[in-house]
């Protein structure tokens, strides 16, 4: 027969056993290891996902989120993924810009509206620019690729390029006094 001590122990066991069985059930109903959900607080708690404390984004930010894909046909909902803007490069050194409001784009986007006229398609996928504010010399534009959802790009000015999937813009013209953008497609 086992000692009190022995006994002791086989119900410390049994316990730990009993409690691991019962987490990895739990695991096994919700779906699998949500790890990455349990330090990620929902959006009902009132989360900024990261504020400037964390070193996250702040709520004054203008990232997107990429709710596309946001069920894997499962049942379960996906997190969604904050999507960067697209980089922007800035002219050479030696570039010289031209006058603004010179109307010399090939392209050109009023505030509030895409692009005209429409981008060429590229590889089946299509490509519709909109300006969303100008403000001094800097443009805010999206870009959405497909039927897919608006993606921002860094804030781009004249000279500055931006490669977006196939496809590279070079501002011409960030006019202020029209609301208007100006862009060449350069490949």
């Amino acid at each position: 027969m086992p000692s009190s001590a022995t006994s002791h122990r086989l119900s410390r066991a049994r316990l730990a056993g009993a409690l691991l069985a019962i987490s990895l059930l739990a695991a096994g109903c919700s779906g699998g290891d949500d790890s990455a959900s349990d330090a990620t607080p929902a959006a009902s708690e009132g989360s900024d996902a990261g504020g400037a404390s964390d070193g996250g984004p702040d709520r004054d930010s203008e990232a997107t989120v990429d709710s596309s894909d946001a069920s894997d046909a499962g049942g379960k909902t996906a997190v969604a993924v904050p999507r960067d803007p697209y980089p922007v490069t800035p002219p050479p050194d030696d570039f010289e810009a031209p006058e603004p409001c010179s109307g010399e784009g090939a392209y050109f986007a009023e505030v509030g509206g895409a692009a005209t006229p429409d981008l060429p398609e590229r590889a089946g996928e299509t490509l519709t620019i909109h300006a969303t504010g100008i403000t001094g010399d800097d443009a805010q534009l999206t870009a959405t690729l497909g039927d897919g959802e608006p993606r921002p790009l860094e804030d781009i000015t004249l000279g500055d390029t931006a490669t977006i999937d196939e496809w590279t813009i070079s501002v011409t013209s960030v006019c202020q006094d029209t609301d208007q953008v100006e862009f060449d497609l350069i490949n």
